[in-house]
């Protein structure tokens, strides 16, 4: 029989086990004789064999077996199935398990698990310790308590069965875990297994065991640990004082190696050990022995498997494990050819900058996984401005570039929806659809002489000739000013179509105008000028994409994820700050069911403040969606940008950097925001600028005389009194003390400005008078850094932040959505303007509900600051109706 000494136990482990994963054997092990085999010693409580011991690391429904307390650090529910098989004919642990474990939220976490153990040898060997190790049935029951992201105890009962026997005293276990930041994680467990001390059979034993384990790039990808086992037999003669160094005391080591759904690990352990005689089989002495264990396991999203084994008791193969796991959170993916999802992207579904976002996310994840990916885009009712329509575009080219599949059905599409399908490789149209790609305008209704009818006059004093938020009530046709910079903003719009779709279908650009000139177009007018490649109906389109790639495709829409978690504790994170909508005072104010939205500076101060503080904030993207609004509020949060940027740079380790990413329009109060920082990134065709400000005044005396209404005024102070007043036109000193107010705003603005951009005042006011420019022009005249979208912020401020190229962060947007609950709670006024806190406000309640039915419609014709913003202050805002249609 082939003779093992300690020495050559830690050799075959190194090799099979540790060798593959690089390990270093550890451990002091004991003597054997020359001639006699070596047994896996067992205990009776131990449960199924496995070839890797985690005490410490991230744990599943299995570690109630192991440390009660990692059950907290399961997400939702986790089941988990072991099979151990012995190949070594003296290795003991053959069985099979089954765990289950729920997370129920509120540090609070249940495990149950039952076990069908075989630990005898094989059949036709004798087994001295055979009442010891005859076929067992082993009950578990564990409960956690805790933040599995920070720490948590946890208590296990197991109730053990032998074959003919009757249930077994309860063996318990005490467990914690502490997670050290996301680089180190200790867990530690007692093991106490009391018996009836008159069967000898049954050997009492008490197990202390404690790991640590480290994450030297400070997330799941590399796990090493180490830790040390202490077990105790009890005696009757000596109690638990029968512990010794040399037999008692077992090390161990185990690294984890992981990328996506792949993982790799390894052990090195030392185990007791039964020295036989080599003729009799019997027990002569216990002694140690080192072996390794080696296993790959493979995810897929909420399911895995796994295989593993153990080697260095028996000179080969000792035995094999097996593992399934089904879990309700994400455990990564692996690549691995399977029929073929193609993910629908339905353009009509993106209504607000959250949708957005959560499908540029998604995109990016396609983009990544390269050839692997197939897109199909639903391209009709494009919701969002040019913008967006660009960032998305580039969005879906990047998959292609990194040879994906984009494919696109359009069936009525206008001239965006059209632009953004173009870069797909085919377009598809419906028999009965309609290309709808007309052109570009830009139109606005001017109310100023159906007011005059009512006996309402609007006045406004602006800064300067290019802030045309007021014409809308104050003229009654355009301004040359105006239609100057609408122009500039339809002919860069125009420019950029036609040069993308032309680039796209392999047109000219001067067929591409005249496809323009001569539509709407029929499907087949369509196909037959270059626009689509065919004719089908919708049922018809996974048999087309099948055919293309020579694969069953079936269409799916993959709502957007949370990534796995790949961290202990809180995972580090880049934070997007939405500022969409009107810019006003106070809190944030949502109406739902009219889809406006409209940003409080006070709730986006909070939420900076809140990011600088929070040490898992890794750099923020103000994301701006905004033309602006009262220019209290943008000071606000101007002033905060600006205290982000600054403490980035003083202390870049510990505070994130923030930069901006213009969206549609970032234009008046939106960009003064985005001046508090260094970095400026905006598509071509994002509308930015209209650096002025604007005071409108609503004069609804006229109305009252023909109503035959009079008004009694009694005044004391200065001019100023009831200057904001409804009821009367503004005098000449009113006027020109909102003159004064006016100009002083003006001039901070353009300090702001200056200071962000390195201009002089003159330089800025040059470019500023209220002009609103395209991304393009604003960055060839200094308003903007860099042509780019949320992607290439995200970059920006990931590169800022010192985070390892390989360390992958979420991105969390902000701030959060309130659920319906929250907003019934909130109260149903609070919808629509928080409570008064300015006598203004008050007075313009008194107002509401008193106007007549035309005034109310055309009020409801003006941006929705104007409805909230108050009337004693100046606003910051771009013109309304600057819409590109």
């Amino acid at each position: 029989m082939t003779v093992f000494t300690p020495a050559r136990l830690g050799s075959g482990a190194l090799t099979v086990g540790i060798g593959l994963c690089g390990l270093v054997s550890i451990g002091a092990p004991g003597a054997a004789h020359a001639q006699d085999p070596v047994a896996q010693h067992r205990e009776l409580g131990d449960g199924v064999d496995r070839p890797i011991h985690d005490l410490s690391g991230s744990g599943d429904a299995s570690s109630i077996e192991l440390n009660p307390a990692l059950i907290n650090a399961v997400r939702g529910l986790d089941i988990t199935l072991l099979g151990y098989q012995t190949l070594y004919e003296f290795s003991r642990g053959a069985g099979f398990g089954a765990f289950a474990a729920l997370n129920l939220g509120f540090g609070f976490a249940l495990g149950v698990g039952v076990q069908a153990l075989e630990p005898g040898f094989k059949a036709s060997l004798y087994d001295a310790d055979v009442g010891h190790n005859r076929p067992t049935t082993k009950l578990s029951f564990a409960l956690a308590l805790g933040q599995g992201e920070w720490g948590s105890v946890g208590l296990g009962v197991h109730g053990v069965r032998r074959q003919g026997d009757p249930l077994r005293p309860a063996q318990v276990d005490i467990g914690t875990a502490l997670r050290i930041t996301n680089y180190a994680s200790f867990g530690a467990v007692a093991r106490l297994a009391p018996g009836g001390l008159r069967d000898t059979s049954f050997r009492p034993t008490l197990d202390l065991a404690g790991e640590l384990a480290l994450r030297p790039l400070g997330n799941h990808w590399l796990e090493l640990a180490g830790g040390v086992t202490a077990r105790i037999d009890q005696s009757l003669e000596r109690g638990f004082g029968g512990f010794t160094l040399n037999h008692d005391l077992l090390p161990h080591g185990r690294i984890a190696v992981r990328y996506h759904g792949l993982e790799l690990a390894g052990e090195a352990q030392m185990i007791q050990a039964d020295v036989l005689d080599e003729d009799t089989l019997d027990i002569v002495r216990q002694t140690t022995a080192m072996r390794g264990g080696v296993s790959l396991a493979m995810a897929w999203d909420y399911a895995s498997i796994g295989v593993g084994t153990h080697a260095g008791l028996g000179g080969g193969i000792d035995g094999i494990s097996y593992k399934a796991r089904f879990t309700t959170a994400r455990q990564g993916r692996v690549y691995w050819q399977r029929l073929v999802d193609a993910e629908q992207i339905e353009l009509a579904s993106i209504g607000d900058q959250r949708s957005l976002i959560a499908w540029l996310r998604q995109v990016e994840r396609a983009e990544a996984a390269g050839e692997r990916a197939v897109l199909v885009v639903k391209a009709d009712g494009f919701g969002l401005g040019w913008g967006a329509a660009q960032e998305l575009r580039d969005a879906l080219r990047r998959v292609r570039d990194a040879g994906g599949h984009v494919y696109a059905y359009v069936e009525s599409p206008g001239l965006a929806d059209y632009w953004i399908a173009s870069v797909a490789e085919t377009i598809y149209t419906h028999p009965a659809g309609q290309f709808d790609t007309v052109g570009l305008g830009s139109r606005r209704l001017y109310f100023r002489d159906a007011l005059a009818k009512i006996g309402v006059s609007v006045e406004a004093v602006h800064v300067d000739e290019y802030k045309s938020a007021h014409e809308n009530f104050t003229r009654s046709d355009r301004s040359e000013p105006d239609a100057e910079q609408r122009t500039a903003l339809l002919q860069d719009t125009w420019e950029v179509v036609v040069h993308d779709i032309a680039q796209a279908r392999g047109l000219s650009k001067a067929q591409v105008r005249e496809l323009v000139r001569d539509s709407p177009l029929g499907p087949e007018q369509a196909v037959e000028r270059g626009l689509a490649d065919a004719v089908i109906h919708r049922d018809e389109l996974s048999k087309r994409l099948s055919d293309d790639l020579q694969a069953e495709v079936s269409l799916r829409r993959f709502a957007p994820t949370e990534p796995d978690s790949q961290t202990w504790g809180e995972a580090p994170y880049l934070a997007v700050v939405l500022v969409e909508g009107t810019i006003v005072d106070g809190k944030s104010r949502n109406i739902p069911l009219l889809n406006i939205v409209m940003t409080g500076g006070d709730q986006i101060a909070e939420t900076l403040q809140q990011l600088r503080a929070d040490s898992a904030c890794k750099g923020i993207v103000l994301r701006v969606d905004s033309g602006g609004g009262s220019a209290f509020a943008s000071e606000v949060i101007w002033r905060e940008v600006q205290r982000t940027h600054e403490a980035w740079k003083q202390d870049p380790r510990s505070s994130p950097g923030i930069v901006v990413s213009m969206a549609d329009v970032a234009a008046s109060g939106g960009y003064y925001i985005a001046a508090g920082t260094d970095k400026i990134f905006a598509q071509p065709l994002t509308i930015t600028g209209s650096i002025g400000v604007v005071f409108m005044h609503f004069d609804v005396s006229g109305l009252l005389k023909m109503l035959g209404v009079g008004i009694d005024r009694l005044e004391l102070g200065g001019a100023g009194v009831d200057m904001n007043s409804i009821w009367q036109p503004w005098s000449g000193p009113q006027r020109a003390k909102i003159d004064a107010a006016i100009d002083r705003v003006y001039q901070l603005f353009l300090q702001r400005v200056s200071d962000a951009r390195g201009m002089t005042k003159d330089q800025v006011h040059a470019i500023a008078r209220g002009h609103v420019w395209s991304g393009k022009r604003g960055k060839d005249i200094g308003l903007v850094d860099e042509h780019g979208g949320l992607r290439e912020a995200l970059a920006e401020v990931r590169s800022r932040s010192g985070v390892a190229s390989y360390s992958q962060l979420q991105v969390r947007v902000l701030p959060k959505r309130l659920t319906l609950i929250q907003m019934v709670l909130r109260g149903a006024g609070s919808l629509i303007a928080e409570p008064v806190e300015r006598s203004v406000s008050i007075k313009r309640a008194e107002a509401e509900g008193k106007l007549p039915l035309v005034l109310d419609q055309a009020l409801a014709r003006l941006p929705m600051s104007i409805l909230f913003l108050p009337q004693d202050q100046a606003s910051v805002i771009m013109a309304g109706e600057i819409e590109i249609r």
